[in-house]
Order: C-alpha cells, then sequence, then structure tokens
C-alpha cells in the first residue's frame, strides 16, 4: 500500500521545506525563494531538478525522485516552480502531494502572467498560488469536532443501554464474542480498529477476506436483524469519540480490499485525506456494496464530498441517513434501482470507463 500517513518523530516539530522544480526560474524569482526559506527559519530544506541551479540547496535528485522520496520527507511546505514541459502533471503525482498533508505553493516562473491568482498571507510570504486549498473554514471545523464528539457520547450511551439485550441476542443465536474487531485503514491510510457487534460466525473469514450480501449463509439469525437496522455498527461510536473516525466522511475499507482497489482504481488513494465515516454519501445514495464493481461505482459518491466539504452537508447526509435506515428508500436491491442508480453515475462522470470517469472529473473537481 505505500506509506501515506506521517510518523511521530522529532524532526517533524522542525519547518522543512522541499523544492520541485519543473523549469528554471529568472535571478529575481530565485532570490525571492532564498529570502523566504531564510526568513521563515525553514530547516533541512532541499531541491529536486533535472537540471542544476545556482542555489545554495541541496541537490537531492531529480524530478522522477521527488515523488519517491516524498514519503520518507514529510515536509512542512512543497514549493513547486514551474510546470512541466508539455503542462502535463501524472495523476501518481497529484495524488502524492495531495496525500502528503504539506502547504502546496506554485510559484510562476513568470509572476506577471498569473497576477490574478497570486496569494500573500503575510509580509514574509512568496508570491504563490495555492495548490489544494482547503475550503471549510475555522467555523465549519469547531462545528464539526463539536457534533461529532456529542452525538458520539450520545451514540455511546444508547449503545450501553441497549448492550444487556444486544449481547444476550447474539449470545443465543450463535457461539462466539459479542463485540468483532476489524482492522480499517483510515485518515492517511493509517490503520485503526473498527469495532462492531458480531454479525457473524467466528470461523466467517478462515479462507481469508470476502465480501458479504444480503444472503450470506456467514451472517446469523441476530446479525440478520442487526445488520439490517445497522444496529451492529453502534459501537463504532467509540471510534467516532477517539478521533479515528468521523460522523460523515468515506467508508473506511480494509486493507485487503484497499489495495485491491488501489490496483483497480489509482485514484483510489484519494479518500485517505480525511477521516472516514460512520455514514457517507456514497452510503445513502449507493448502500452497501457486495463486489468491486460496486466499491468503484460508490467511490465517486465519495469524490464528489470530498470535494464539497461543510457542516451543511454533513447535516444534510446525517438526516437523510437516519431517513435510510428507517424508511429503506435510498437503497433497493431490485433491478430497476440499480439502472437507476448507474445511469445516475454516468450522468455525474460522463462515461462507463472508470479512468475516463476521473478524467472528466478533473476540471471540476480538486483531486
Amino acid at each position: 500500500m505505500g506509506k501515506f500517513y506521517r510518523k511521530e518523530n522529532t524532526q517533524e516539530k522542525k519547518k522543512k521545506a522541499v523544492l520541485l522544480f519543473f523549469k528554471s526560474p529568472s535571478d529575481s524569482v530565485l532570490s525571492r525563494i532564498n529570502d523566504y526559506l531564510d526568513s521563515n527559519n525553514f530547516e533541512n530544506c532541499g531541491y529536486y531538478s533535472d537540471f542544476e541551479l545556482q542555489i545554495t540547496l541541496q541537490k537531492l535528485g531529480s524530478q522522477t525522485d521527488f515523488q519517491k522520496d516524498l514519503s520518507e520527507r514529510y515536509p512542512n511546505q512543497i514549493i513547486v516552480i514551474g510546470t512541466p514541459e508539455k503542462g502535463e502533471v501524472s495523476q501518481e503525482l497529484l495524488i502524492a502531494l495531495k496525500l502528503s498533508q504539506a502547504v502546496i505553493k506554485l510559484i510562476p516562473v513568470n509572476f506577471d502572467l498569473f497576477t490574478g491568482l497570486i496569494q500573500i498571507s503575510s509580509d514574509k510570504d512568496l508570491p504563490h498560488i495555492r495548490l489544494y486549498p482547503n475550503n471549510l473554514n475555522i467555523i465549519n471545523k469547531v462545528l464539526k469536532y463539536i457534533t461529532n464528539k456529542s452525538i458520539a457520547m450520545v451514540g455511546l450511551t444508547m449503545t450501553l443501554l441497549l448492550m444487556p439485550i444486544i449481547a444476550t441476542f447474539i449470545k443465543l443465536t450463535s457461539k462466539g464474542p459479542v463485540f468483532y474487531k476489524q482492522k480499517r485503514l483510515g485518515k492517511n491510510a493509517k490503520p485503526f480498529y473498527l469495532y462492531k457487534f458480531r454479525t457473524m460466525i467466528v470461523s466467517a473469514e478462515e479462507n481469508g477476506p470476502q465480501l458479504s450480501s444480503d444472503n450470506d449463509q456467514r451472517i446469523t439469525p441476530a446479525g440478520k436483524i442487526l445488520r439490517y437496522w445497522h444496529i451492529d455498527e453502534l459501537p463504532q461510536f467509540w471510534n467516532v469519540f477517539k478521533g479515528e473516525m468521523a460522523l460523515v466522511g468515506p467508508r473506511p475499507e480494509r486493507p485487503y480490499f484497499a489495495k485491491v482497489l488501489s490496483r483497480e482504481v489509482p485514484y483510489y488513494k484519494i479518500i485517505y485525506q480525511e477521516k472516514p465515516g460512520l455514514t457517507s454519501l456514497g452510503m445513502i445514495k449507493f448502500g452497501y456494496a457486495s463486489s468491486l464493481s460496486e466499491m468503484t461505482d460508490r467511490l465517486y459518491y465519495d469524490i464528489v464530498y470530498l470535494n464539497n466539504p461543510s457542516f451543511l452537508m454533513d447535516l444534510k447526509i446525517l438526516a437523510n441517513t437516519l431517513r435510510y435506515i428507517f424508511l429503506k428508500t435510498f437503497y433497493d436491491p431490485s433491478p430497476q434501482r440499480r439502472i437507476e442508480r448507474e445511469a445516475q453515475i454516468r450522468t455525474l462522470t460522463g462515461s462507463k470507463d472508470p479512468l475516463v470517469r476521473w478524467l472528466s472529473l478533473k476540471n471540476k473537481i480538486q483531486c
């Protein structure tokens, strides 16, 4: 899977910058970059380029080496100077930049051509174009944090009150523990254990990871009821309270299936930019996925959410999740509903081919 999350280390407290040169800038631009690094006390700086530069920084490698080394350097800022010769940037590089968690500043070789896009946040800042700006303002972040913690506490209280009944029901219908934990991938692909009430027989995956469906023979009698009403997911409020998950976000995937999806859909890794959610836009619009194809289709809804985040959007998804659970109007396994759902996806993306779908979204959705 590669490394997508930052390791805790003593070097992380130091401000580090990495520069990627696609083109050689003018002397004035190069001078501004040097002044910016000096005035902001950056340490351990270096640059990647396919050519030599008259600069005091250490050359770390070529443009090709940059993407390979990025997961090991953990820079606070990435400064990109110029654009590739043909203006083409690979999807892999865009995803690596997105997942780096660094502030990414694009420095035009000629400032005059980009005057309307240039940003400066302070007198010590470098005129730049900000890549992947965070659209969620501080008010939305605070509201989301408070809502997550508050609802998680209510959910945990409800879980504790219902647990004697649920535990008895599980024990009477099958042998094994009441709870079940499973490794999932969270923000930046960092592993964590997701908790559920057990709904399958103990030996359900003795032959390896498997996707489940409504008619899965491994599901216990109690599990069928718990799954239908999503009661089995109540212990996940503990994951939300601990901060491993959010109420709303992409569904957390298991490492095995995440690896398969990453091979089939390279841009799958985009979902690692946010905490996974107890519910999601993909969940209420698409429902449970029982195949790789359905998991791929549901991904497009998660991408739409990730690029249009807001507290109001979270509230709408939470409200529709309650409607989904109690009325079951958002997911109908009938063939007609499946046809309508596939038509929705084609309308959204404009193509049947997954790669073409993604490319058609690039101009509308920041990846």
